[in-house]
C-alpha cells in the first residue's frame, strides 16, 4: 500500500517541481498559480525536494545445485520480479520450487546434470524456501531459506 501511495505521489511532486521552475515565457508565468499544495491536502515546504523514487527491485538470481545443496549468488533480495536461473552442476536431476507459507509460488522444470533452466517469479516481502522437489532431495538438505525485504 505504501508503494502505491508513493507511486501516486510522484507525478504530483514532479508537477510541483516543474511548476516552480521559472522560464522565459511570460504567458506561462502569468498562467502559473501563485501557490500550490499536494493533491493529498498536505502542505509542502517551498523548495523541498520531491519524495525519493522507489528503489528498483527484482532482477536476476543464479541458483546452482550441486549434489544435494543449493547456492544462490545473492544474499539479499527485495520485493520484485526475478528471473531465476537454476544450473545443475551435480550428478542427479534437480528442480527448483519457490515456496512461501507452505504454498508453492513458482517451480522450474527438472534439469539434468550440466543443464539449466529459467523461471520468472514475483516475490513479495516475506520468508520463502527454495527447494528441490525431486524424490527425497529436500529431506536430504536441498533447501535454502530466503528472506525478501
Amino acid at each position: 500500500m505504501r508503494r502505491t501511495a508513493r507511486l501516486l505521489a510522484l507525478p504530483v511532486a514532479v508537477a510541483l517541481v516543474l511548476g516552480a521552475c521559472g522560464g522565459d515565457d511570460p504567458e506561462a508565468a502569468d498562467a502559473a498559480p501563485a501557490s500550490s499544495s499536494p493533491a493529498d491536502g498536505s502542505s509542502a515546504a517551498a523548495g523541498s525536494p520531491p519524495p525519493a523514487a522507489p528503489v528498483p527491485a527484482g532482477g536476476t538470481v543464479a541458483v546452482t545445485s550441486v549434489d544435494f545443496s543449493f547456492a544462490l549468488d545473492r544474499d539479499e533480495l527485495t520485493a520484485g520480479t526475478y528471473e531465476i536461473t537454476l544450473t545443475n552442476d551435480g550428478d542427479s536431476t534437480h528442480d527448483l520450487v519457490v515456496e512461501r507459507d507452505g504454498e508453492e509460488v513458482a517451480a522450474s522444470e527438472a534439469v539434468d546434470p550440466g543443464q539449466s533452466t529459467t523461471l520468472t517469479v514475483d516475490l513479495e516481502a516475506g520468508e520463502y524456501v527454495f527447494y528441490c522437489s525431486i524424490a527425497n532431495h529436500r529431506a536430504m538438505g536441498m533447501e535454502v531459506p530466503v528472506e525478501v525485504s
